[in-house]
Order: structure tokens, then sequence, then C-alpha cells
């Protein structure tokens, strides 16, 4: 299968105006051209959106977005859903609502919901970040970032992703007696890891263990740490670098609770060629969880 990216992250929301300020003034994403009280697009370059943010009765992740090239790509993977028995739907309203030609929303083995899309569309405006201190975001090939999913079918799961999806394995860990394995369709160090894991335990929060985005320097994520400090955000780990990807990094919590990864700095990797290792520490430094529930 022919996926390209990871194109955009969809949320549902009962404060829309929460995640405009906190995209604006904390991330230092700019106010897209939906800006309604059911619907915000937040921007991180020239697409109109990379974060959906909908009007619901919960604060909880609807979808992943994952690109193809084209419309040829998109029916091929369809007709590979179709081999492979994987139920999909596809859905008009969803493409308008994410300014995208066609659509399709299915579920991974550990219900997941996807959103398999082609044809983004550009704004016609630059992409600048109303804080001054980001330059801009690492998007283009390597798509908006990554995701992390709880996948308490995992062994399923993961064969989803890696024999059917085309995911290839950048490595993985044992992480505190649950399995994550991180994976990469493009030279991103992984744009989507699993971790074996109820949907329901303590880390994963709004349906999801966490989001990633990347800017180009060290200074930009310093600007933002203390954006968010100042802002009296909640943080879920401290500063600190993976040993996997060399991300330097701080996760703070988002108006849904889950953690955003705020980085730059991670290693590339080259699709078809990488060697996948085992990683038994996850970080050279700091990173220390700050809400570890007691036993």
């Amino acid at each position: 299968m022919k996926l390209r990216s990871l194109g955009y992250l969809v949320v549902e929301a009962t404060d829309l105006s929460a995640w405009k300020s906190f995209g604006t003034e904390v991330l230092g994403l700019q106010v897209g051209q939906r800006d309604s009280d059911d619907l915000l697009w937040l921007r991180m370059d020239d697409r109109v959106q990379r974060i959906v943010i909908e009007r619901g009765e919960r604060d909880h992740v609807v979808a992943s977005g994952w690109e193809f090239r084209n419309d040829l790509d998109f029916e091929e993977a369809l007709a590979e859903l179709d081999a492979a028995g994987v139920a999909y739907r596809r859905d008009a309203e969803r493409a308008e609502r994410r300014a995208v030609a066609d659509l399709a929303v299915l579920e991974d083995p550990s219900g997941n919901i996807l959103e398999f899309y082609w044809g983004p569309t550009r704004d016609g405006v630059p992409f600048v970040s109303p804080t001054g201190r980001v330059s801009r975001f690492l998007t283009g090939d390597e798509g908006m970032g990554h995701v992390v999913l709880a996948c308490p079918n995992f062994r399923e799961t993961d064969a989803f992703y890696r024999r059917l999806l085309g995911f290839e394995l950048s490595d993985f860990a044992d992480m505190g007696g649950a399995m994550g394995h991180f994976l990469h369709i493009n030279t991103r160090h992984h744009s989507l890891a699993i971790v074996e894991a109820p949907q329901d335990a303590w880390f994963v929060k709004g349906g999801l263990v966490h989001l990633m985005i990347e800017v180009p320097t060290y200074e930009e994520v310093g600007f933002a740490l203390d954006r968010a400090t100042k802002a009296g955000c909640d943080f879920f780990e401290t500063l600190g670098q993976h040993e996997n990807d060399r991300m330097t990094s701080f996760y703070v919590r988002s108006p849904a609770v889950f953690p955003i990864e705020f980085g730059t700095g991670a290693i590339k990797v080259a699709y078809g060629e990488h060697v996948a290792e085992n990683i038994p520490f996850p970080d050279r430094w700091g990173h220390v969880v700050l809400d570890v529930p007691s036993a």
C-alpha cells in the first residue's frame, strides 16, 4: 500500500476557544480558514489544516488522517482493503470538513479510527506563526509529525499496519512491560508508534498516547517551553532526549488532556533500508514523567 504520510489529526472538543488559544499562543499554530462555533482549523504549513477541531460532547481524538499521493494510489489502497476483508466507508461530508478530494474511514484491529484521503487543499496565505518564535514546522514529505496509539490487540494491529498498510519497523522496546513498535512510511523516524496497552490505560488520555510536532531548532523548543510554562499548562514529561529518534522535546497536555510532544533534532531513516533495533532504554536524558499514578 502506498501511504505517504500522517496528514492531520481530528479532535472532538467541548471548548473550541481553549484549543484556539492553546494552539496559537502555546504551540504557535495559525488559525485557518474555518473558525466557527463548531469547526476550527489549525495550520502548521501551507495546508489549510493540520489539526481539525470539531465541537462535540467530549474531549477526544476522532481520527488520524493518512495521505496518499493521488487518486490512483487511494483507489488501489481501497482495493487492497477489499481484498483483505477490511471494512471502510467513503464519507463525502468528512472530506468537505477536512478539505480533501476523497476520504474513507476505517478502524485498525484495536479500534483506532483512521481516515485515508488524497487531494489536500493548499492555503493561499503563507504560514506565519502568531508567536513570532516559530520559523516553521517540519512537515512536507514527512507529514505533520507522529501519533502514538494504544493497541490492546497488539499482534493483530501490528500485522495490520506492517503487512497490509506497508509501515516498516524502525525499532522496538519493552516499555515497562508493554511492547512498543515504532513505525515509518517515509524518512521520519516514526509517523506512528503502537503500544501494547488498553485504551483506558493511565497514560492514554482523550483517545491518544500522544501527538508529536517538530520545529527546526532547539531555541524554538525552548521558546515553546517558556510559553507553555507562562500559560500555566500541565506537563506530562519534562524536557529530555529520546534514545531511538534522538529528538529533544517536552510533553505538554492539550485541552483534550492527551500530551503533545514539541521537539526538534530527530534523525531520519531510509525506507526499505533501515535496520530495526531493540531500544531497552527510552531516553538519553530527561523526559521525567510527572504524573505517574501511585501504586
